[in-house]
């Protein structure tokens, strides 16, 4: 990750008005090193200007989000497609503007996006286990699913929408509304991205993803580690024994983690010899 682009991305998610789409076509780099970013936000632009021809009533919420359904979801097709939610073309923007299938972080970025442009106060919803986007007006938002091609869900929707996601475990709370700030959109796209590379034995792309991780405000331990074992993948054995080391200067405690990371870290320093 080169330092500009690093740099570009902390400034960007320290800012309640934050673009995601930059923020997530800056993730993309490791994956695609020439994307043109300015050319890519430019589509975006575009497709606001489509919006705006098409739906030039936004003066509620309510109509606000039925015209980005019509458009993104039911004009272009924008909408996810479960069958290919692994691949880490679902997680690159630039891959999700051109083929309009993604994830339901991704797909909702570019709502998001598109809505602040046409100065709708929208944003990221991150429910456990899905994200949808919010419409701020009256007591509560109004909320889409662009996963689902943007359909409007009431409470129903949202209870039956979490249930799902985990499995049961978790029971839908207003307070689950609440805008979820850029900084946490950011680092659950990345571990999205981080994921699917890893699956697809893209280990170079996939440590990239980490690194950018561990430059946010939000880095935790456990990045170190999962940075150990991707550099062992791609062969900088002196890099992962830093990684693990830090990772257990970090933690406390005698874990099965930290067991594994501290006999990972010996293994690779083996390895230099």
């Amino acid at each position: 990750m080169t330092e500009d682009v690093r740099d570009r991305l902390v400034r960007l998610v320290r800012r309640s008005d934050a673009d995601l789409a930059e923020a997530a076509l800056l993730c993309a780099l490791g994956c695609a090193p020439d994307l043109d970013v300015e050319g890519e936000l430019l589509r975006i632009d575009a497709l606001t200007d489509g919006l705006r021809t098409q739906h030039p009533d936004l003066g509620s919420s309510v109509a606000a989000a039925t015209a980005l359904r019509d458009h993104l979801g039911v004009g272009l097709g924008f909408r996810g497609d479960p069958d290919r939610s692994h691949l880490p073309d679902a997680s690159l923007l630039h891959r999700v503007l051109a083929e309009r299938r993604g994830l339901p972080l991704t797909l909702s970025i570019v709502y998001v996006a598109i809505a602040r442009r046409l100065r709708v106060a929208a944003y990221p919803i991150g429910l456990p286990g899905h994200v949808v986007v919010g419409i701020a007006g009256g007591e509560h938002p109004v909320t889409l699913d662009p996963f689902h091609g943007g359909v409007l869900l009431d409470e129903p929707a949202l209870i039956t929408r979490v249930h799902q996601a985990t499995g049961g475990r978790l029971a839908f709370r207003r307070a689950m509304l609440r805008p979820t700030p850029a900084v946490r959109i950011v680092r659950r796209l990345l571990n999205n991205l981080s994921r699917s590379l890893l699956h697809a034995e893209r280990f170079a792309e996939a440590r990239w993803a980490v690194e950018v991780k561990l430059a946010l405000p939000n880095r935790i331990a456990e990045d170190h580690r999962e940075l150990g074992a991707l550099n062992v993948r791609t062969g900088r054995f002196d890099a992962a024994a830093d990684a693990y080391e830090r990772y257990l200067e970090l933690t406390e405690g005698d874990t099965p983690e930290r067991q594994r990371a501290r006999r990972a870290a010996i293994e690779a320093r083996a390895r230099l010899n």
